[in-house]
């Protein structure tokens, strides 16, 4: 499975503008999974290995990417599923989570890739805000840039990651050529935390 990420376009090269600004040599865009139902089975399949070591009550996607994840691994584990959107809507009943009550529950936070951790930590926020425990953070793909560090020194909750961008990067490097391989390599090692 891990040649059709490249195949269908899930991890590209070139150089990409970030949503948090950022320039980088690849993209992930873990969208592009809910297209292939057998590549989608197999994500969610990791997702369910990491998640179900927490102790949790309810599932909660951060929009938009960790939405379908959270959605599919709340039906298949059983658990009530929220999202958080970065803000409260301004209009209908003015809520910034949907889904089911957090108040008094444990919840594991779901997200498909991290950078910087911005908006991950802002999902923990309106959680706790709204009376939730965090049990943890679970992401498909660190892209190893500071963010599971930033979260957890932001939220004091802990990340746990499907890949890092290192593991995925040495499993894809039979399907990406040695130029791509070198020049993620390079731009993983620039980062400082």
């Amino acid at each position: 499975m891990i040649a059709r990420l490249v195949e269908l376009g899930v991890v590209k090269f070139g150089l990409f503008k970030l949503s948090s600004g950022l320039e980088s040599p690849y993209y992930v865009d873990l969208r592009l999974v809910l297209g292939d139902p057998q590549l989608l089975k197999w994500a969610v399949e990791r997702y369910r290995a990491v998640v179900e070591r927490l102790d949790f009550d309810i599932v909660a996607g951060v929009a938009t990417g960790g939405i379908p994840y959270a959605s599919i691994l709340g039906f298949l584990l059983g658990k009530p599923v929220s999202y958080v959107r970065p803000e409260a809507k301004g209009h209908g009943l003015g809520r910034q989570i949907e889904g089911a009550e957090v108040r008094g529950r444990r919840v594991v936070v779901v997200d498909d890739v991290l950078t910087t951790g911005k908006s991950v930590v802002g999902a923990v926020n309106a959680l706790k805000n709204a009376g939730a425990s965090v049990a943890g953070v679970v992401v498909f793909l660190d892209r190893e840039q500071c963010g599971a560090g930033h979260v957890s020194a932001a939220t004091g909750v802990p990340v746990y990651s499907v890949y890092k961008m290192g593991e995925l990067l040495e499993a894809l490097k039979p399907y990406i050529g040695e130029g791509h391989y070198r020049a993620v390599l390079e731009y993983l090692s620039s980062w400082r935390c």
